[in-house]
């Protein structure tokens, strides 16, 4: 009988694999997915891949039809264009904000997490890296104190950041994107409020233009106008 350790198994695997279908390109924006389908090609049964598109609907990356069914939900240049404006805006509020309340603790530990990136970018792990960023933006945000736009950016962030870190995983660009936090964590803790907005708009331009070359690229090998 199978165990809830292997039925989370199953649902982290058709996840990765569903993950890495949509922010490879390799499914279209709008292609239906069929839970039989996909659970046939993988090997499972429905349930963990009915899981696994809820949890990638609410990242955004699929959408369910008035008929219940899901689809690819793509992102597109006027979609990331959009994210990333809003991002420079947002970022550089919360970074700002942060900036005027961080503590000397706090500054020690918005170190540590960008030596953790540093460190997951030298081993190529993605993930680490990611998890990094992640805290790295939770302490900014808890700092910060804004609730609203801290759920505005997670959400917009969370939409957007799937393609980017696919983009952005050779170790040289993760060591570039290291080095761009390691310049917004100096200017944040040295409460340098003029080099806080151009650090975060920086970073986000790199992300904004990875992107926009990843649908460009993706449009000419799928044959897309």
């Amino acid at each position: 009988m199978p165990t809830a350790t292997d039925s989370a198994t199953r649902v982290d695997d058709a996840y990765e694999w569903l993950l890495g279908e949509i922010t490879g390109f390799r499914l279209r924006s709008g292609a239906p997915l069929s839970e039989n389908r996909i659970a046939a090609q993988l090997g499972i049964s429905r349930t963990p891949v009915r899981e696994a598109l809820q949890r990638l609907e609410k990242e955004g990356l699929v959408k369910r039809s008035d008929a219940a069914r899901f689809t690819v939900s793509q992102l597109t240049a006027t979609e990331v264009n959009d994210a990333c404006d809003l991002l420079e805006v947002l970022d550089s509020y919360i970074s700002r904000t942060a900036a005027s309340k961080l503590s000397d603790e706090e500054a020690t530990t918005l170190r540590k997490h960008v030596a953790a990136m540093f460190a997951a970018a030298a081993a190529g792990d993605r993930a680490a890296w990611s998890e990094a960023d992640l805290s790295f933006h939770r302490l900014a945000n808890r700092i910060a104190g804004n609730t609203l736009v801290a759920d505005t950016v997670r959400e917009t962030r969370r939409r957007i950041q799937r393609f980017w870190l696919r983009a952005a995983s050779q170790g040289s660009r993760l060591e570039e994107c290291s080095r761009e936090y390691e310049r917004l964590a100096d200017a944040m803790i040295a409460k340098d409020y003029d080099a806080i907005e151009p650090a975060v708009c920086a970073h986000i331009e790199h992300m904004r233009q990875r992107m926009l070359d990843m649908i460009a690229a993706a449009a000419i090998l799928l044959g897309d106008d």
